[in-house]
C-alpha cells in the first residue's frame, strides 16, 4: 500500500500518475462490474474512475490517520 500512498502523493503534486493509480483499482473495477447489466458497465465503470479521480484531487493525505491512530480509535469505541 505504500505505493499507493506514493502515487497519490505525487499525482496530487501534478505528477501525472493519476493513470497508475485507476490501473491500480482495475482488476477490482472489472470484477465488480461482471454483477452488473452489460448495458450499464461502461457508463458504471467511467463514472467509478471519475470517483477515483475525485478522491485523488481532492482529498487531504495528511488527515489520512496512520496504524497507531486507527488501533486507539479501536479500542476508544
Amino acid at each position: 500500500m505504500a505505493v499507493l500512498y506514493d502515487l497519490v502523493r505525487e499525482a496530487q503534486k501534478g505528477y501525472g500518475t493519476e493513470g497508475k493509480i485507476v490501473e491500480t483499482f482495475d482488476p477490482k473495477l472489472k470484477s465488480s462490474l461482471r454483477r452488473t447489466t452489460r448495458e450499464n458497465r461502461e457508463d458504471l465503470e467511467q463514472e467509478l474512475k471519475l470517483h477515483i479521480l475525485h478522491y485523488i484531487r481532492n482529498s487531504s493525505l495528511e488527515d489520512v490517520p496512520g496504524l497507531e491512530e486507527l488501533n486507539n480509535q479501536g479500542k476508544c469505541e
